[in-house]
C-alpha cells in the first residue's frame, strides 16, 4: 500500500472516528434535553398541555427540539472546526481526540446539570430560570445553603445525579460503538467534501435555530400558546440560563431615559402634563391630603409590617371548623379592622418588593447598584421625614443582607436594628437560618416604640423572616397542630407541608399578639396605625397546573388598624374585597393621617371612593384596572383573562386581546420614572 493510500486512508478513519463522536454526543444531548422538557410539561403544565390544539402540543416540542439543536450546536461548533483541520494528521487528530474525551465529557454534564437546575426552578418559581436567579448571588450564602437542604432533595438528588451520569455514559458507549461499526462515510473525494460541506452548512443552521430566515431563533420566537406555562417549557436550561445572564447583565446598566420619553407615557395614560423640567413633569403625581383639624394635631405612630410570604391563597385554606385555624391571634384584628383581600404584590421576591415600597423602583438589585443615593420622588422615608417623623428599620435578619445596611441609610432611615441587636436585647431569642423568630422581632419593635424618647411620631417599618424557607416551627409556639387533608398536601411541593402551614400560622399569630399589645396599651392604642402585607407570595404552589389562579397567584393581603378617633375624625369607604396593591399602602395612610400634606405617589386611598389617577391593583407581571371584569398580563402581548368569581378573584382559563394599553403605559412610565431619577446627579 503507498503511503498516498495510508495518508487517504487515515483521513477517512479520522473522518468516521469525528461523524460517529459527534453523531453520538448530538444524539444524547437531544435526549437529556427532550427528557428535561417532558419532564417539565408532565410535572408542572400538563393540566394546561391537554387543553392544548394538537398543533401547539407539537410546536411546543418541535420549537423545543430546535432551540436544544441551537444550544449542541454552539457547545460542538469549535471542536467540529478543530477537527476537520486534523483529519489529515494522525498525530494531530490524536490530539484532539485527547481534548475532545474532557471537553465532551464537560458539555454532557453542563447540559445535564443545567437540566435538573431549570426542573427546580420551575418547580419554585413556576418558569424557567430568568434573571431573579442571579439575585440568590446577593443572599447570605449560609442562609441559602440551609433552605436548599432542607427544601430540596439534596442527598436523593445527588445519588439521582450519579445514576444519571453512569447511564449517560453507558448509553454512549454502547451507541458511538454502534455507530462507528455502522455509520458509512464517503469514500470518493467529492462526496468527502460534500459531506463535510454540509456538516458545515448543517452546523451554521443548527446554532441560528433556521438557514432561510433572516433573523436567528432567539428568546422573542419561544411561544406558541396563549399559556405562559407552556412558553416556559420550550428553552432547555441552557438557554434560558444565558437569556437571564443577558437580562441580568442588561439590568446593571440604567437606559438614559429624557423628559419627552416619560411624557409620551403620560400621554398613552391620558394624563396632560408638560417636559418643561422634572418638577413640572411630575406634577400629575403630586398629591396633597385634605386639611383636617384633628390630624393637625394628632400625629399618630405608624407600624407597617412586611411580613414574610404573607400568602392570601394560604389562607384560603382556614377552616376552624376542620382544625385549620391560619390566623391565630390575628383573626379578631381581621374582623375588626380593614383587611383587604384581593390585595397584591408589586413585586415578586423580598427585595422586589422592598424596593417598590422603597422608591417605587422596578430594579431588585438596587441596593447592590450604585444608584441608592439618587433623590427620588416616591422614597418613602424621606416622605415620612417631611411629614415630621423619626425613622426607623427593624429587620429579623442580618442589614448586610443584599447590602441593606448601606442601602437603608442611604434612603435615609435614622435608625436600623437588626438581628444581632435583637439577640442582644432577648438572650433566649430563637431563630432560623435566616434571623431571628417572630416572636422576638415584635417584642423589639414594641421595646423600640416603648422606649423613644425624641419629640417626634415614629414611623417604624418591620420585616419579618421565620416564614421563609427552610419551614420550622419556633420553639415556644403552644398553638394546636394543623389538620391538614392529603388533598391539601398534595398540592404543595414541600417535604412536611403540616410544617410549612404551622410556620405560615405562627407568623400570622405573632402579628396578631403583637397587635393585640398595641391595643391594649394605654399609651399606645389610641396614638398608633399599624399596617401589614406580605412581601410575596408563598412560592411553589404550583400556579402553572392551575390557570385560574393566574390573580390568586400574586394575591397577598392588606391589614390595616386605625385607631377609633382617626376613623372618627376621616370619611371611610371601606370594601374588604376591593382590589388594590402594594402601591397604594402608604397613599392610604397618609390620607388618614396627616393634614394638607403633600407627597408624590402612584398609589389610590383604598378607604375612599374618590377618582385615583392610577386605578390599577398591580404587579410587575399582571394588573387589573378598576372597573374592567378581567385580568391583564403584562407580556406585552395583550393577553387578557375574565374573572370568574369576585371574592377569590379566578379567572377563566382562555385568555383574549383585552384593553390592557394603560396597565402597560403604567409599567412603562413607573420604569421611565426611575431610570431618568437613577441618571441624575
Amino acid at each position: 500500500m503507498s503511503s498516498q493510500q495510508i495518508t487517504r486512508h487515515g483521513f477517512l478513519d479520522n473522518l468516521r472516528n469525528v461523524n460517529a463522536k459527534l453523531l453520538t454526543s448530538v444524539l444524547i444531548n437531544l435526549a437529556i434535553l427532550f427528557l428535561a422538557r417532558l419532564s417539565i410539561v408532565l410535572a408542572f403544565a400538563l393540566n394546561v398541555f391537554q387543553t392544548q390544539s394538537f398543533l401547539q402540543q407539537f410546536n411546543l416540542f418541535f420549537l423545543g427540539f430546535r432551540f436544544d439543536l441551537k444550544i449542541i450546536a454552539f457547545f460542538y461548533a469549535p471542536v467540529l472546526t478543530i477537527a476537520l483541520l486534523c483529519l489529515a494528521s494522525n498525530k494531530a487528530f490524536s490530539a484532539f481526540l485527547k481534548l475532545f474525551k474532557f471537553y465532551n465529557a464537560l458539555a454532557i454534564f453542563t447540559i445535564f446539570i443545567f437540566a435538573i437546575i431549570n426542573f427546580f426552578y420551575f418547580k419554585t418559581y413556576d418558569k424557567c430560570i430568568d434573571a431573579f436567579f442571579f439575585a440568590a448571588g446577593n443572599e447570605d450564602p449560609k442562609a441559602v445553603f440551609l433552605t436548599i437542604i432542607q427544601d430540596y432533595p439534596v442527598i436523593t438528588g445527588l445519588i439521582g445525579i450519579v445514576i444519571g451520569l453512569i447511564a449517560i455514559s453507558f448509553a454512549y458507549k454502547k451507541l458511538i460503538s454502534f455507530l462507528y461499526k455502522h455509520l458509512i462515510c464517503p469514500k470518493r473525494p467529492l462526496s468527502v467534501v460534500t459531506l463535510i460541506i454540509l456538516v458545515i452548512f448543517a452546523t451554521i443552521g443548527f446554532a441560528r435555530g433556521t438557514l432561510f430566515s433572516t433573523f436567528p431563533l432567539r428568546q422573542m420566537h419561544a411561544q406558541v400558546s396563549d399559556k405562559q406555562v407552556i412558553n416556559y417549557a420550550i428553552p432547555n436550561g441552557v438557554i434560558a440560563f444565558y437569556w437571564a445572564y443577558n437580562w441580568n447583565k442588561n439590568s446593571i446598566s440604567i437606559p438614559v431615559v429624557l423628559l419627552p420619553q416619560i411624557k409620551a407615557d403620560f400621554d398613552n395614560l391620558g394624563i396632560k402634563t408638560s417636559d418643561k423640567d422634572f418638577k413640572t413633569l411630575v406634577e400629575p403625581l403630586k398629591i396633597t391630603t385634605a386639611t383636617n383639624e384633628f390630624l393637625v394635631t394628632h400625629k399618630p405612630n405608624i407600624i407597617f409590617n412586611v411580613m414574610e410570604s404573607m400568602s392570601y391563597h394560604m389562607l384560603t385554606y382556614d377552616n376552624v371548623a376542620e382544625g385549620r385555624d391560619l390566623y391565630g391571634s390575628l383573626r379578631q384584628h381581621v374582623k375588626e379592622d380593614f383587611f383587604f383581600e384581593n390585595f397584591i404584590s408589586e413585586g415578586n421576591g423580598t427585595s422586589d418588593t422592598l424596593t417598590r415600597l422603597f422608591v417605587s423602583s422596578p430594579d431588585l438589585n438596587l441596593s447592590t447598584s450604585a444608584y441608592t443615593k439618587k433623590n427620588y420622588i416616591f422614597n418613602i422615608v424621606k416622605i415620612m421625614k417631611q411629614a415630621g417623623y423619626k425613622t426607623i428599620f427593624v429587620t429579623a435578619s442580618t442589614a448586610s443582607w443584599r447590602n441593606y445596611n448601606n442601602f437603608l441609610v442611604d434612603l435615609g432611615f435614622d435608625e436600623i436594628i437588626e438581628r444581632s441587636q435583637v439577640e442582644r436585647n432577648y438572650p433566649n431569642f430563637t431563630s432560623g437560618a435566616w434571623g431571628v423568630d417572630d416572636e422576638f422581632l415584635f417584642k423589639q419593635t414594641f421595646k423600640t416604640l416603648q422606649e423613644d424618647i425624641s419629640d417626634k411620631p415614629l414611623f417604624i417599618m418591620t420585616l419579618s423572616i421565620t416564614n421563609h424557607p427552610p419551614f420550622r416551627v419556633p420553639q415556644g409556639d403552644k398553638l394546636e397542630p394543623l389538620n391538614i387533608p392529603e388533598d391539601i398536601v398534595e398540592r404543595f411541593p414541600y417535604k412536611d407541608t403540616k410544617v410549612l402551614f404551622e410556620t405560615f400560622r405562627y407568623a400570622n399569630d405573632q402579628l396578631g399578639k403583637f397587635i393585640s399589645k398595641i391595643k391594649a396599651s394605654p399609651r399606645f392604642k389610641d396614638n398608633t396605625v399599624i399596617a401589614a402585607t406580605g412581601d410575596h407570595n408563598l412560592r411553589g404552589i404550583g400556579y402553572s397546573q392551575y390557570p385560574k389562579e393566574l390573580y390568586l397567584g400574586f394575591q397577598v393581603p392588606f391589614y390595616l388598624y386605625l385607631p377609633k378617633a382617626y376613623i372618627e375624625n376621616n370619611k371611610i369607604d371601606y370594601d374588604k374585597y376591593r382590589t388594590g396593591s402594594q402601591k397604594d399602602i402608604l397613599r392610604t395612610i397618609l390620607e388618614k393621617t396627616q393634614s394638607n400634606f403633600s407627597f408624590y405617589s402612584l398609589g389610590c386611598d383604598l378607604l375612599s371612593n374618590k377618582t385615583c389617577t392610577f386605578p390599577y391593583a398591580y404587579n410587575s407581571q399582571l394588573g387589573l384596572e378598576q372597573g374592567k371584569d378581567y385580568v391583564c398580563k403584562l407580556d406585552g402581548q395583550d393577553n387578557a383573562y375574565h374573572i370568574s368569581q369576585n371574592h377569590v378573584l379566578y379567572v377563566e382559563e382562555k385568555s383574549f386581546k383585552g384593553d390592557c394599553k394603560k396597565l402597560n403605559a403604567f409599567k412603562q412610565l413607573q420604569q421611565d420614572l426611575y431610570h431618568y431619577q437613577a441618571l441624575q446627579k
